[in-house]
């Protein structure tokens, strides 16, 4: 009478260990699926683990196979959860290392595109400079053709050699204006260009 009266607390024992193992694996897969990699997670397996532990003590003293078979399937389950945990906090790392990766990526980007500007700014510097040369080199030839148009109007017998003077004088004027606006559109095509590609 005493030993039913023992295996019947028994198994009334090993009744709340199995209704609490049922809970915490719930609540291990739902903390899986909401927070992974979480502490919690982590303690709730732990538990699960120390319960399993007194349930195969209990299943061992009850002497019945079929709890024994019972708590085997248990572990199993909970070596499913603790490998879903393993396989997350493995993810979790490889998503580290891609973030790692893509912000070492962004900042090479971002430093070649510094480097692009200021190789952009500077050729706009020697674009100006050049321009400006060419300006003052453009006032200096209309100085000397005023003064030569002066001296054909004074020294009436160089008629002749002052206008191919001035005639020379002049293409060459349209030449280096030509010459300044391809240089100058050449600059600026290539200036458009290299903002294209920085795009």
């Amino acid at each position: 009478m005493a030993d039913l009266e023992s295996g019947s607390e028994g198994l009334l024992v090993f009744d709340r260990y199995d209704e609490e193992f049922n809970t915490l694996t719930e609540q291990i897969q739902r903390s899986l699926d909401e927070e992974p990699m979480s502490p919690y997670t982590q303690n709730l397996l732990q538990q699960c683990q120390d319960l399993l532990k007194q349930m195969a003590l209990e299943a061992r003293s009850l002497k019945q196979p079929k709890l024994l078979q019972r708590v085997k399937d248990y572990k199993s389950h909970h070596a499913q959860l603790v490998q879903q945990y393993e396989r997350q906090g493995l993810l979790s790392g490889q998503n580290l290392n891609d973030d790692e990766e893509s912000r070492r990526q962004t900042e090479d980007m971002l430093s070649n595109q510094n480097d692009t500007l200021e190789r952009a700014r500077r050729t706009m510097q020697e674009t100006e400079q050049v321009a400006l040369e060419i300006t003052e080199e453009l006032g200096q030839n209309r100085e000397t053709l005023m003064s030569a148009h002066g001296r054909v109007k004074e020294v009436t017998t160089l008629t002749g050699r002052a206008r191919r003077i001035l005639n020379t004088m002049t293409q060459r004027a349209l030449q280096q204006k030509m010459v300044l606006y391809a240089v100058g559109g050449g600059l600026v095509l290539a200036f458009f260009v290299i903002l294209w590609m920085m795009w």
